[in-house]
């Protein structure tokens, strides 16, 4: 993983670089092994600040451990990689993903879903499908609201 360079005159530019890297390395990490960990990405104004792979841990104490290490940093962003089940918003139709979750202390906050399909033992993605955040519920979004 080549890591964009982070330009402070143009955060939000920098943040979309990360995320489109990230959503590549994401899709071809899972097309390889199958699988992905789960994985936080945290961002402040000077670029990465960390990097938080999650093993073993409860929902609840993640997302507060999330809360407090952004809130305690003064992180500005986190691009959060994990596989799902995500349920359509239309209907109750679920499909296994694999999400790429971005959020901003500034508002910006989409999520790409890439579906899971099985062919045969072999697992496949969909092209990901982009969802603005506000759009999108669950545990790990609107992260800021409550900042």
């Amino acid at each position: 993983m080549n890591p964009p360079e982070w330009n402070n005159q143009d955060k939000q530019g920098s943040l979309k670089k990360w995320i489109e890297m990230l959503n590549t390395e994401a899709r071809q990490q899972f097309l390889n092994d199958g699988t992905h960990l789960e994985i936080f990405f945290l961002f402040n104004d000077e670029g990465l600040m960390n990097i938080a792979p999650i093993a073993d841990m409860e929902k609840e104490a993640i997302i507060n451990g999330l809360k407090n290490t952004l809130n305690e940093s003064n992180g500005t962003a986190y691009i959060h990689i994990v596989e799902a089940t995500a349920k359509a918003m239309d209907s109750a139709d679920e499909a296994d993903a694999l999400l790429v979750i971005a959020e901003t202390r500034a508002g910006f906050s989409k999520a790409w879903i890439h579906t899971v399909v099985q062919k045969g033992e072999e697992k496949l993605l969909m092209n990901a499908v982009e969802v603005d955040g506000s759009k999108f519920e669950g545990r790990f979004t609107g992260i800021f609201k409550d900042a």
